[in-house]
């Protein structure tokens, strides 16, 4: 006798897509509208937001947005709290297994950091990890004067560049962050934007949307 119980094809693997850069630099201001067109999409996507403090607040701007957000506190998910990142992973995709995660990184941490603690990562083997790297323009001067190594190490290691807040930088603040990316990962696709320019967002956030889609 055949059953007529048909075996549910294995769900899709989960895939990362990842933002690092400075405090204040615009994460959460991307993230946002980015979070908008895949739910349009039909992408199902869940957040995880990094706040080194103890007390979180991007994460309450997203819940505020109908957002399903975990928060890890009180250190980086790149060295201190790379057992917290592995096991809210492994919670996401026990409880909801959404196709993308969204991981908001703290200020201080790096691509390459991000990357090591997910070695640790024992659930199904993630589909892609994107990484992008937020770029203030107006600060990106004195964050290379005064901390060379992780702002240097957060455009090294993305896979992609968004420099923001174009309505608010001078021509010289933008051309200094376009040549330190150009040194510094000249392989890196870069977009430039400002987060109140919905219209001139829209490919940025296209080209990201596209390299986590399922």
């Amino acid at each position: 006798m055949t059953s007529s119980n048909t075996a549910e094809p294995p769900p899709t693997p989960m895939r990362l897509l990842v933002f690092a850069g400075f405090l204040g630099s615009g994460k959460t201001s991307l993230i946002l509208p980015l979070a908008t067109l895949l739910a349009a999409g039909g992408i199902r996507t869940c957040f995880i937001v990094n706040e080194v403090g103890d007390v979180g607040i991007d994460q309450q701007v997203m819940r505020d947005g109908g957002l399903e957000v975990y928060e890890i506190t009180a250190g980086c998910i790149c060295c201190q709290l790379t057992v917290d990142l592995v096991t809210t992973l492994g919670e996401i995709e026990t409880r909801i297994h959404p196709d993308v995660v969204i991981i908001e990184a703290s200020g201080v941490a790096t691509p390459t950091g991000i990357h090591s603690a997910l070695d640790h990562y024992q659930g199904t083997p993630l589909a892609a990890i994107h990484t992008v790297t937020v770029v203030d323009p107006t600060r990106i001067e004195a964050l290379l004067a005064v901390m060379t190594p992780l702002i240097e190490g957060q455009i090294i290691g993305a896979d992609e560049i968004l420099i923001t807040k174009m309505d608010e930088a001078t021509d010289d603040e933008v051309a200094l962050a376009l040549d330190a990316v150009a040194r510094l990962h000249p392989q890196a696709p870069v977009h430039t934007v400002s987060v109140h320019d919905r219209a001139g967002l829209a490919p940025a956030l296209s080209a990201l949307a596209e390299a986590v889609r399922p």
